[in-house]
């Protein structure tokens, strides 16, 4: 049987080397790329895709799943509010320890194996978590998990730049992010309803030995690069030549490089801060504030707060291909977000108790849909740094970004725990100032992005 093959048209002579930036082509080095190989590629990331969605679907999964386990673990372990936040802090905390080394060791140990092992961990954890005795242990779990998952999202970006076309890069992280809030919708009502069945610890503990399966799977399927199966790379099959770097950066370097620019510190700013508020709402206060403010029970608050995620699986994909297709620019896909996001805040902080349930409903998923287009932060990113340095900027904003999310849901827990409590029932007041809080920071964070100066890229 006849094999094809296609031959790429460099648009220079093949006799000539072209740089672009610190990336060299040599144009001299263009190869025969069958079209098996190319249909092996295109056919194999797919598998690929699914199995690392499948364990970012438990990312979220455990990331916001404190919400609606609350009244369970203040009775389990006598904690309060100030106690809550503490607990749900700390996947934010491990999750950002283990950025910058989630860039170095998706780069050095390839993404099969980062994957494939802190999966692994993270199901190790919520199994600790699921048999926890006292609130120590439950604490040891809860950090476990959190440094687990917090070794997924920045391989899966090595993966997506390996595997698939530069015009794919938005579209498919959105997508990814998109899955990831199919995990935290299973972790409102769904789980609910399984911690009816089977108890909050039987729940966590079945969850930990299904992240331990995943994990083999990861190590079982997952390849690093398209050769690992005989396929064509994505430079290949888009015709163009494969780019190397013309210089490489230590860590350290890159670092540097990283700090030094104002456009990154506007992406973090915002990110920071705008991940931490909705973290604090719908990672740890939306229920709450429903049951408290509305004398609404577990199940009918989590109805409400599925559909946050459910606007976060249209919102993250979507915003994707709007900035990849329709309006062509990264910048203003993330302006319009944040400005949705600060226009939900409104009636959020001053409506507060006076909110219908069907204007609470859109409200919620609004609130999922623009909170969604945070997504396209990492593509503004790796518009405003060096190629060579994108998996160690990469690392470099998620610290900052699941910071954020630590200290928001410390923060405002601080601040809840400050009001009165009467017949067991948090004041308004304490929600209130929690939202005020998250509101102010997001306008002033917002403020300093637009600040970032355009580029060639953008």
């Amino acid at each position: 049987m006849a094999v094809g093959f296609r031959r790429l048209k460099p648009p220079a002579p093949a006799s000539e080397n072209l740089s672009i930036g610190r990336g060299v082509f040599d144009l001299a080095k263009i190869p025969e790329i069958s079209e098996a190989a190319i249909k092996k590629t295109m056919s194999y990331r797919y598998i690929i895709y699914l199995i690392i969605a499948l364990a970012y679907f438990f990312v979220y999964f455990h990331r916001v799943s404190p919400s609606v386990m609350a009244p369970e673990l203040t009775s389990a372990f006598g904690i309060g509010a100030s106690g809550l936040g503490l607990f749900s802090s700390m996947y934010f905390w491990a999750y950002a320890l283990g950025q910058l080394p989630a860039g170095i060791m998706a780069d050095r140990l390839g993404t099969r194996l980062t994957i494939a092992i802190f999966v692994g961990v993270a199901g190790v954890g919520a199994v600790v978590f699921g048999l926890a005795g006292g609130f120590s242990m439950a604490l040891v779990g809860r950090f476990l998990v959190g440094l687990g998952v917090g070794f997924v999202y920045v391989p899966a970006m090595r993966f997506l730049a390996d595997w698939f076309k530069s015009n794919e890069f938005a579209t498919y992280s959105g997508i990814l992010l998109g899955i990831g809030n199919v995990g935290a919708l299973a972790a409102a009502a769904p789980l609910v309803v399984l911690m009816g069945a089977i108890g909050w610890r039987s729940s966590m503990t079945s969850v930990g030995i299904l992240s331990i399966v995943i994990a083999v799977l990861c190590f079982l399927i997952i390849r690093d690069k398209p050769s690992d199966v005989g396929g064509a790379s994505p430079a290949q099959i888009e015709g163009r030549p494969e780019t190397k770097a013309a210089t490489t950066f230590s860590t350290g370097e890159a670092i540097g490089m990283t700090v030094k620019s104002w456009n990154v510190w506007t992406i973090i700013v915002l990110f920071f801060i705008w991940y931490g508020t909705i973290m604090a709402f719908q990672g740890l206060w939306a229920s709450p504030w429903l049951m408290n403010v509305y004398g609404m029970t577990k199940a009918e608050a989590s109805k409400l707060i599925t559909l946050i995620p459910i606007g976060m699986i249209i919102g993250c994909p979507l915003s994707g291909v709007i900035a990849d297709k329709i309006l062509k620019s990264k910048f203003k896909v993330v302006v319009m977000g944040a400005v949705g996001s600060i226009i939900v805040w409104i009636p959020l902080v001053f409506m507060i108790d006076s909110l219908s349930v069907g204007l609470i409903s859109v409200l919620m998923f609004l609130f999922g849909y623009f909170n969604g287009h945070f997504v396209i932060m990492y593509a503004n990113l790796k518009e405003n740094v060096e190629p060579a340095i994108q998996g160690t900027a990469t690392g470099f904003l998620n610290t900052f970004v699941f910071v954020g999310g630590a200290l928001f849901q410390q923060i405002t827990a601080g601040i809840v725990s400050k009001a009165p409590v009467v017949n067991d029932l948090v004041a308004t007041s304490g929600f209130k100032s929690a939202f005020v809080f998250c509101l102010v920071t997001l306008v002033a964070a917002l403020a300093v992005f637009m600040t970032q100066k355009r580029t060639a890229n953008s």
